[in-house]
This record gives C-alpha cells, sequence and structure tokens, in this order.
C-alpha cells in the first residue's frame, strides 16, 4: 500500500461532511469548496467526486461561477477545478415569434404573435484576455471587451459574429468567436 495514497473513502466522508450543496448545471450535488489565490477576480477551487468539465455552471450561495479549467483526470481520488466567479448577467431579449392560427375571406393567412421569453446568461467579462495563471495578460483595444460564457447551443445560437447585445449600459458586438477552449465561448465584442 502506498502511504501516500489518500482513500476514496476519506475523500468521500470529507466532502459529505465538511463539503456544501451546490448546482452544478442546475443539479444539486455535494461539493467542497476553497479559496483560490486573491486576485483581480474571485476565484474558488471545487473538489467533487463526479466528474466536472470546463465551461460547467456552478451555483453557489446565489451566485454564478464558470469552470474555467480544464478536468480530465482525477486528483488525489477527486476531481479538482477552478471556477471564476460570473461578473455580469447578459439579458438577450425573447424574439417575436409567429404563427398561422387561421384564414380570412380571402384566403390570407392570420398570424398571431407573441414574445418568447428573455433569458439571463451568466458571464465573465474583462478587458484582457481570458488566462489563467499569466502575470502579464494582454490589454484589448479599449472600444473591445472578452466576454466569456458557457458552450452551449442556446448560447452559441444567440452569441453568432455581428449579434449585438447590452452590457455595462452599452451595446457590444460580437466579432470573433473563439471555440478553442473547450466548454467556453470565448467572445471578443466591441462597442457600437
Amino acid at each position: 500500500m502506498n502511504p501516500f495514497e489518500i482513500d476514496s473513502y476519506d475523500i468521500k466522508f470529507l466532502i459529505d461532511s465538511a463539503g456544501q450543496t451546490v448546482k452544478i448545471n442546475d443539479v444539486e450535488q455535494k461539493a467542497l469548496i476553497t479559496n483560490a489565490k486573491i486576485g483581480d477576480f474571485e476565484e474558488k477551487y471545487i473538489h467533487t467526486l463526479q466528474p466536472i468539465q470546463r465551461g460547467n455552471l456552478i451555483g453557489l450561495e446565489g451566485e454564478k461561477y464558470l469552470i474555467i479549467s480544464d478536468t480530465v483526470t482525477k486528483r488525489h481520488s477527486k476531481y479538482k477545478a477552478l471556477m471564476r466567479h460570473c461578473n455580469y448577467l447578459i439579458e438577450i431579449e425573447g424574439q417575436e415569434v409567429c404563427e398561422i392560427v387561421g384564414y380570412n375571406d380571402f384566403g390570407e393567412p392570420i398570424y398571431e404573435c407573441h414574445p418568447t421569453e428573455s433569458i439571463n446568461v451568466p458571464a465573465i467579462i474583462d478587458k484582457y484576455t481570458f488566462k489563467i495563471d499569466d502575470f502579464a495578460p494582454i490589454r484589448v483595444p479599449e472600444n473591445q471587451i472578452i466576454v466569456t460564457v458557457q458552450d452551449n447551443e442556446t448560447n452559441k445560437s444567440k452569441f453568432t459574429v455581428n449579434t449585438t447585445f447590452e452590457a455595462m449600459g452599452e451595446t457590444w458586438k460580437v466579432i470573433d468567436v473563439d471555440l478553442t477552449r473547450n466548454g467556453l465561448l470565448v467572445l471578443t465584442c466591441e462597442r457600437v
């Protein structure tokens, strides 16, 4: 037996007794949350027994966090990832959907239109390129921001090149969508 190996039962006991209930992609789960280094952003480590992936959205104490590190294998019988606080909620207004409800006397369709529900997308918005453990991040031009959101079908359809959204009292247009970080959509946006 390796004396430096941590027993998985001990980890399970630790998470069950000292962990807290969080929502990972809206599914409740027990996890151990520890603080990361103090910096410009609120970042925490999350330790779980079940696999977690970059891009998972974590609900913790009424706040939203996004897993920003790649987590493929277990570390000491558990999964560990770095998560960053989502500093903005981007509201995407619903679109107007029209459907035919009948026809008039001339055979022309009669439409009934209603708006779809708006959605709030938790996002990390920054003026620097998105780097982990980089002591000198690269600044983007003054009229641009970097927006990082979860990579899912809804966000992929809502944040395409040339779409606009409101954030920080300004209107922003997506000029680039970076898909190189599995689980995350990294958007370069400029002020309109």
